[in-house]
């Protein structure tokens, strides 16, 4: 029978002993040890942040352009507390003046950049108003440019020619005599006469949407009338909200809502004219239209139309 020593105990142990050691050495060494992730990289690429910012339509509104790179998320700091984690988000500003924008770009390593720009939010200047052209507002070439293209039950006819205009020439110098103007008589008044011999000017025009505008024209009634009503004789000038083909239209209108209408009376005589003139504001589309028409039992005129801008 074979017999074992201590020393042969302990050769035959070693293995054992050992594989324990190195356990319980790794069980030490995992407590004081922070391994790194499997197949973990330093970052290489760290997000840098930037953004640009457009303008709107509205002055106080902006989009945002991220132009950050390696970054795949982001906070937005805005004025006012406002804040967003949109990539390109549209922000409005309260009122005009410097505000500053932040952008925190963050990539998965939970590496950060912060860009801050500051940004100045100025009101456009307001841009001309269009000054529109009235084509024979002197009426020198009869009634060219002031007939509808249709009248539904009227006459495209817009008034009667005539030499007794005002002696001012378009530009407000002296003619040193009468010039060409725009006559209506008893039996081409609107009101109690109208009919379809009844005689509308017209003439449409594009103006800037919203602002103010004068409608300007001079007048004079003759002498020696009874009134067609109890109003008495009068020229009125009106503008009109849109463009119309068939005069039928356009007297509908007028009888509805015109933008602003101008009722004339001061009866001075034949060639004694008044100037007039009245702003209105234009409607949002842009369209309007001149319209003008006597309720006169005598003969009563008009001269120089001009349609221009307060500004």
């Amino acid at each position: 029978m074979k017999t074992f020593n201590n020393n042969t105990l302990k050769r035959m142990n070693l293995p054992f002993v050992l594989l324990v050691n190195f356990l319980l050495l790794g069980v030490v060494s995992c407590e004081k040890l922070e391994l790194p992730e499997e197949a973990s990289i330093a970052d290489l690429t760290p997000p840098s942040a930037s953004f640009s910012a457009v303008g709107t339509e509205d002055f106080l509104t902006y989009n945002f352009s991220n132009t950050s790179k390696s970054a795949t998320d982001y906070v937005w700091t805005f004025p006012g507390g406002g804040s967003s984690t949109a990539v390109e988000p549209t922000f409005s500003f309260p009122s005009v003046g410097t505000y500053s924008v932040s952008l925190e770009a963050t990539d998965k390593l939970l590496v950060s950049d912060t860009y801050t720009a500051q940004l100045v939010i100025v009101e456009p200047p307001i841009p001309p108003a269009i000054n529109p052209d009235v084509i024979n507002g002197d009426f020198s070439n009869g009634q060219d440019n002031w007939k509808v293209s249709t009248f539904t039950g009227g006459t495209t006819s817009p008034y009667n020619s005539s030499s007794d205009g005002e002696n001012l020439n378009y530009d407000g110098s002296d003619n040193g005599s009468k010039t060409p103007g725009a006559k209506w008589t008893s039996s081409t008044s609107a009101g109690p006469n109208l009919s379809g011999s009844t005689r509308f000017a017209y003439q449409a025009h594009t103006v800037s949407p919203g602002r103010e505008y004068y409608i300007e024209f001079s007048y004079a009634i003759k002498t020696g009338g009874s009134g067609l009503d109890s109003t008495g004789d009068r020229l009125v000038v009106e503008m009109l909200s849109g463009h119309f083909s068939d005069g039928a239209d356009a007297l509908a209108s007028s009888q509805a809502s015109p933008l602003t209408q101008i009722v004339s009376t001061a009866i001075l005589g034949k060639g004694n004219f008044t100037l007039v003139k009245q702003t209105f504001t234009a409607p949002e589309s842009g369209l309007v239209a001149i319209w003008m028409y006597g309720i006169t039992s005598v003969d009563s005129y008009i001269d120089n139309v001009k349609l221009y801008p307060v500004d």
